[in-house]
């Protein structure tokens, strides 16, 4: 009997061993999407004319940087997952030991300093690829604008999505949870990648954001520079201003609403990159043209190629902690959102009865009441 248990007892640790789950594959796990979908979209440079499937992505998702094209896009989002990766991996061993408010510091910090960086690499690298050559006009107006803009961190913190960042950061550098972590390893380890993709696309979408702006007709960029500036957008005017003013009332209404309903629901809303398979049509077209090959001739036929498109994730998880942390106009937001739920039922109940109440009157008095004057009619006139 000692022996089956002991065994029972390996094979546990064996099969525990066997799905614990390692920081870097968190990684990993981002690297390759973004890679193969970058890959993807170099072998198939018309993806980028599907405007129909943007202008959709752009209505239901407001995000500032899917105004950029799709190429553009994926290069600065694994830009700015690279450079957050790099700064992950350097933080020193002594930062396992600083506490709550220490580690939410030179986290933010960390975020903070980590914007310019990436945005100047993404231009610098965007230029080259156009031009061959750096305007160093766009790159000191760009790098004047990262300094005076105090947006950043405002933005930030308004997603509600602070405390999960920095849990995530000191996950994938030290493997574990921090000791007064409200979210365990455990969950960590489960949705790391989904966490990590949402705060890289958030980094971007600042970048993003700032880019548009600066190029939009009410920036203060030179017109002589916007001119000959970067065709990574190819939005007009109207529609450019258009997006920036969804993404400002977006960002509005989940700071004071979505986010409290959220909240109240035990959920995230994260964005995360999903794959999604796609044809190459440079094969289809070989097809279709060479129809007339002879038959020993081997025909080329189409492989599918993996996009990624950023989609919507709900993450349930308790958020006790920041429903009893709400204030201000948010707090009393939560009040109005109790109360309604106290009320909903019996709002229904009465519209219930006065439905009711309304039904029967119509079909019993005013029905009946008609019914008698019409019978009165033909008996006077000796209808039949």
């Amino acid at each position: 009997m000692q022996f089956y248990f002991a065994l029972a007892r390996n094979a546990k640790k064996l099969l525990n061993k066997n799905t614990e789950f390692h920081p870097n594959d968190t990684w990993n796990e981002v690297r390759a999407k973004l890679s193969s979908a970058l890959e993807a979209n170099c072998q198939d440079g018309s993806f980028d004319s599907k405007e129909d499937v943007l202008k959709n992505d752009r209505k239901n998702y407001p995000l500032s940087m899917l105004a950029i094209h799709g190429g553009p896009r994926l290069r600065l989002l694994l830009m700015t997952f690279q450079l957050l990766e790099m700064e992950a991996r350097n933080i020193s061993e002594s930062s396992k030991l600083l506490d709550g408010i220490g580690w939410s510091q030179m986290s933010i910090l960390l975020i903070d300093c980590l914007i310019q960086p990436a945005f100047m690499k993404w231009i610098e690298e965007e230029q080259t690829l156009e031009n061959g050559k750096i305007d160093e006009k766009l790159m000191l107006v760009i790098s004047r604008k990262i300094k005076e803009d105090d947006g950043i961190l405002k933005r930030f913190n308004r997603l509600g999505k602070a405390e999960l960042y920095l849990d995530l950061l000191f996950f994938v550098r030290f493997g574990s949870a921090r000791s007064d972590s409200y979210f365990d390893a455990k969950f960590l380890a489960e949705n790391g990648a989904r966490i990590l993709e949402d705060l890289v696309i958030f980094l971007a979408d600042v970048i993003a954001s700032i880019y548009l702006e600066i190029m939009s007709v009410d920036g203060d960029m030179p017109t002589e520079v916007v001119g000959s500036s970067l065709a990574l957008c190819s939005l007009s005017t109207r529609e450019l201003q258009k997006q920036r003013n969804e993404v400002a009332i977006n960002g509005w209404l989940h700071q004071y609403f979505e986010s409290v309903v959220s909240m109240y629901e035990d959920r995230f809303e994260l964005y995360v990159l999903r794959r999604r398979a796609h044809e190459s049509p440079v094969d289809n077209q070989d097809e279709k043209t060479n129809w007339w090959r002879p038959a020993f001739r081997k025909t080329s036929t189409s492989t599918p190629l993996d996009y990624v498109c950023i989609s919507p994730f709900s993450l349930p998880v308790r958020r006790t902690k920041e429903l009893r942390a709400l204030a201000g106009w948010r707090y009393y937001y939560s009040l109005v959102l109790e109360l309604s739920d106290i009320a909903m039922p019996f709002a229904r109940a009465v519209f219930s009865r006065v439905s009711a109440g309304v039904s029967y009157f119509w079909v019993s008095m005013i029905g009946r009441s008609l019914g008698l004057i019409f019978s009165g009619i033909r008996q006077s006139l000796g209808w039949r």
